[in-house]
């Protein structure tokens, strides 16, 4: 299949969601775009995207779905009920499901589009809205495998890669959520660093710049817990904290402990606690800083 021949529907138009849906409209594809705040649609609208009222409305004009909305509640009520997608899909179309969810939530979203007659693809991504918008997102995808091959162009119209998850979609999130967690991590790890490194007096010029050799593909994070940079942010303290709750859960259902997560479960409720829900959830690590006694 080809942009030409392909009709798609962006279902959610965020900091992610319109990345995604810029770069599907730029390779060609005939968009319907919803959102439901109105207002981000327009852009699209303007450069020739048709705007849909509800979540069933662009359903009904799409051959595939792309989603990217915030949590389990707001995919699954995005999905059913009497406005939602799957009232509107054709039979045989395809739902990209592109949000980090658990993964008894896609479970269960997969059984709901085969009970219909539709397809899910679990496809959750990785990256940050800048790479969102460059068409440079990771995906991992899990589904049959002549559905994902049918999806293939539109995956790779806001990908740089796409990897194979296999059949079972909860096997895709699980993998989302294992990057989500290595990333919690290090921030974390990149904070206590930090506070060490100004504690002791230690010139963090030195320190940046080691951490940007290590870790290049961390480099906005770097900067930010350096300069304490958190405004303007590419991933919300909010969203984050959805993330590693979603990373404990999963864990806790194969009674893997993570210690580590816990703890940026804790740093991050504590950002919260302090007003910073919406700044970059990179601002967890100003919680190590005032453990310390540093303002």
């Amino acid at each position: 299949m080809t942009a030409n021949s392909l009709s798609v529907a962006c279902v959610g138009l965020g900091k992610m969601g319109s990345g995604i849906a810029n770069n599907i409209q730029r390779a060609g594809f005939r968009l319907t775009v919803y959102n439901r705040t109105p207002e981000k649609a327009a852009p699209f609208v303007a450069a020739g995207a048709t705007a849909a009222g509800t979540a069933r409305e662009a359903a009904a004009a799409a051959d595939i779905v792309v989603s990217n909305l915030m949590d389990d509640a707001s995919v699954l009520g995005a999905v059913t009920g009497e406005d939602g997608i799957l009232a509107g899909m054709r039979p045989g179309a395809i739902h990209i499901g592109t949000t980090t969810i658990s993964p008894n939530a896609s479970t269960r979203l997969a059984k709901l589009h085969a009970k219909h007659g539709s397809h899910y693809v679990a496809a959750p991504v990785l990256g940050r809205p800048d790479a969102a918008a460059a068409g440079q997102l990771l995906t991992f995808v899990a589904g049959e495998d002549s559905i994902i091959e049918r999806c293939q162009p539109v995956l790779k119209a806001y990908t740089r890669q796409v990897i194979p998850a296999g059949k079972d979609p909860a096997a895709a999130m699980s993998m989302k959520l294992t990057g989500n967690f290595f990333v919690a991590a290090l921030l974390e790890l990149m904070g206590e660093t930090y506070v060490f490194a100004e504690k002791r007096g230690v010139d963090t010029t030195f320190l940046t710049n080691m951490m940007k050799t290590f870790l290049p593909v961390f480099g906005e994070y770097v900067e930010r817990i350096s300069s304490r940079r958190f405004d303007d942010a590419g991933f919300t303290l909010d969203a984050g904290l959805k993330d590693v709750r979603l990373i404990l859960d999963a864990a806790a259902e194969v009674h893997a402990p993570l210690p580590y997560a816990s703890l940026v479960r804790d740093r991050c409720i504590a950002a919260q606690a302090h007003g910073m829900g919406q700044r970059d959830w990179s601002c967890m690590t100003e919680m190590t800083r005032l453990d310390a006694g540093q303002k």
